[in-house]
């Protein structure tokens, strides 16, 4: 647009101006009528703006206001001396206006024949609502601007929150369900997750990654560590240390802040095996116990704790499958023959066999409370040695390996009669 244009159009818009106030006021001396008409503001002259704060916006050049008959319109009536009389725009409150900024563009009128119409223009809309009684009118254009405004709600998505980091919770499931789910066995998985949730995400869970320092990590050991847990803070450290690392490698932290954590090694206190006047008295007490079976397969096999389920009765031996694998390793299974003791507790049905470990566990300290349930297989060990069975076989049954004596391990195979004859030497 030229400059020539531009002072054109100012100068068009500067006559309509004058022309326009002049007729104002000729028509209206009343100061009171003035000021419901025209409000000065800061940004210029607003039309339409009464003393109580409510609205009128003419749709065009205002000219000689007259009052109507009572059955045109009433007080609240102005006639436009070139058109058709028009109903005053503020029918609304100052809280709908705002909620509502449409229903102030709204232009009310009365048409030639006596009805009440409002018209909306503006946005793309082309609308009008039309009756003869005016509540109608205000309450059918309320309703589409409230229609309005939650359609354009809708279609607006909503912010997004900006990000505050990597949650040290988010990441480390993340991690369990990628990594560990896949990596190690369900029995492993479990007891690690389950150390996560209790001793880690609760002092640590809610903290972004980066501001993990190695004196928080190292607090979570400490405070394991205070309360005798030695072992669990070994596992714990271990546990933070993978995850850190698996967020290093993720470009999430720069530095593991394991690497400057420090506890003590805990050393570990091998079980002990029930003497023979233990394990009578033992026997007597669980006597009647629900899972005295379970007890004596325990003591006679010498299996582990989570090799329980696995067991099968055939041909005179116990087969069980080795607890003790890593993932994708193939399964392998071992065979125990059954001892005289154990034969009169046998067989086992699916249900006691379906037991958990940790109620076997808890009853077994009951009934013996100097020792662990896994003492039991040490006690197995100790008297097939102490009855003279070979060191060897004794490792066959217990699934032991022993890579000092590599020959033996590789080139030594026990006949399943040789087995069952070996057993009868175990009384105890």
């Amino acid at each position: 647009m030229t400059n020539d244009e531009i002072g054109k159009k100012i100068g068009f818009l500067m006559h309509y101006f004058l022309d326009w106030w002049t007729v104002w006021q000729q028509d209206n001396t009343d100061a009171d009528i003035d000021a419901a008409y025209v409000k000065e503001t800061d940004g210029g002259i607003r039309f339409g703006i009464q003393e109580d704060g409510t609205a009128i916006f003419p749709t065009a050049r205002p000219s000689a206001k007259k009052e109507l008959p009572a059955n045109q319109g009433g007080e609240n009536q102005i006639i436009d001396s070139e058109t058709n009389p028009r109903a005053e725009t503020p029918f609304y409150s100052k809280e709908e206006i705002e909620s509502m900024p449409k229903l102030k563009d709204g232009h009310f009128r009365i048409t030639p024949d006596g009805y009440h119409q409002v018209r909306y223009r503006r946005d793309g809309y082309d609308i009008q609502f039309t009756s003869k009684d005016l509540k109608t009118v205000k309450d059918k254009f309320r309703e589409w601007v409230r229609n309005v405004n939650e359609a354009q709600r809708a279609a607006v998505p909503p912010k997004q929150k900006k990000s505050q980091g990597q949650p040290f919770e988010e990441f480390a499931e993340r991690y369990f369900t990628a990594v560990k789910s896949t990596n190690v066995e369900k029995c492993t998985y479990d007891t690690q997750h389950r150390a996560l949730e209790l001793h880690i995400l609760p002092k640590i869970g809610t903290l972004d990654l980066r501001r993990i320092t190695p004196l928080t990590c190292q607090e979570v050991l400490n405070g394991l560590l205070s309360e005798g847990k030695g072992r669990t803070a070994e596992m714990v450290k271990c546990i933070l240390n993978e995850i850190m690392r698996a967020a290093m490698g993720e470009k999430i932290i720069k530095d593991n802040p394991m690497n400057f954590v420090k506890i003590p090694r805990h050393v570990r206190q091998n079980g002990t095996a029930l003497t023979v006047e233990e394990v009578r008295r033992f026997i007597s007490a669980c006597a009647t116990s629900p899972y005295c079976k379970l007890f004596m397969l325990y003591l006679y096999t010498g299996i582990r704790r989570n090799e329980l389920h696995s067991v099968q009765i055939e041909g005179g031996f116990v087969i069980v499958a080795c607890g003790k694998r890593r993932k994708g390793q193939r399964q392998q299974y071992r065979k125990i023959p059954i001892a005289p003791a154990l034969r009169p507790f046998l067989p086992l049905s699916e249900r006691d066999l379906a037991v958990k470990n940790d109620v076997l566990t808890g009853n077994f300290k009951k009934l013996c409370p100097d020792h662990h349930l896994y003492d039991l297989r040490h006690t197995f060990t100790t008297r097939c040695q102490e009855c003279g069975i070979a060191k060897q076989l004794v490792d066959l049954w217990t699934g032991h390996s022993d890579n000092r004596d590599m020959t033996a391990s590789v080139y030594t195979h026990f006949s399943e009669e040789y087995q069952l004859r070996e057993i009868e030497k175990l009384e105890f």
